[in-house]
């Protein structure tokens, strides 16, 4: 769906502040609130905005540990995908789980306590998962840009 100059402000200001309210959307994007209130809707009901929600930081959450971890499946049958993808699911610390291209089958990225817990994620879940063949991880030493922000050109 193509997006107008003023969509795309009412999505740039989103993503700096969601919590915005309708009348300082308005007033960032110099139209009245509703115009500002229609479009929003229009761009809800699109599936351009597929929701809100907080920015939480691991940290402070009790997860300072990142990792990245790639994962190969031992045959590409519909069975050992789906028992993959749902145990991949139901892990609370996979926070984001992509099928890729390449040496291997699966990115994901996990957040832990501290290496004894990534530990445990790893070696005691995502390996036992069958059909699971190979499991390598990438830690996290710094987080040099995280941006939940699209460009909105």
């Amino acid at each position: 769906m193509p997006l107008d100059r003023f969509d795309r402000r009412i999505i740039a200001a989103l993503q700096e502040d969601a919590r915005m309210t309708v009348a300082q959307i308005a007033e960032r994007v110099s139209l009245s609130a509703t115009p500002v209130s229609r479009r929003l809707k229009k761009l809800e009901d699109d599936g351009v905005i597929t929701g809100y929600s907080p920015r939480l930081d691991a940290r402070k959450l009790g997860f300072p540990l990142d990792a990245y971890i790639m994962i190969n499946l031992q045959a590409h049958s519909d069975e050992i995908i789906d028992r993959f993808e749902g145990a991949i699911q139901d892990n609370p610390y996979v926070i984001a789980c992509h099928a890729v291209t390449g040496e291997m089958d699966y990115l994901l990225h996990v957040t832990a306590r501290d290496m004894e817990h990534m530990s445990e994620i790893t070696l005691k879940t995502l390996v036992r998962i069958p059909g699971v063949r190979d499991v390598k991880s990438i830690l996290v030493l710094e987080n040099v840009k995280t941006s939940p922000a699209l460009p909105v050109e």
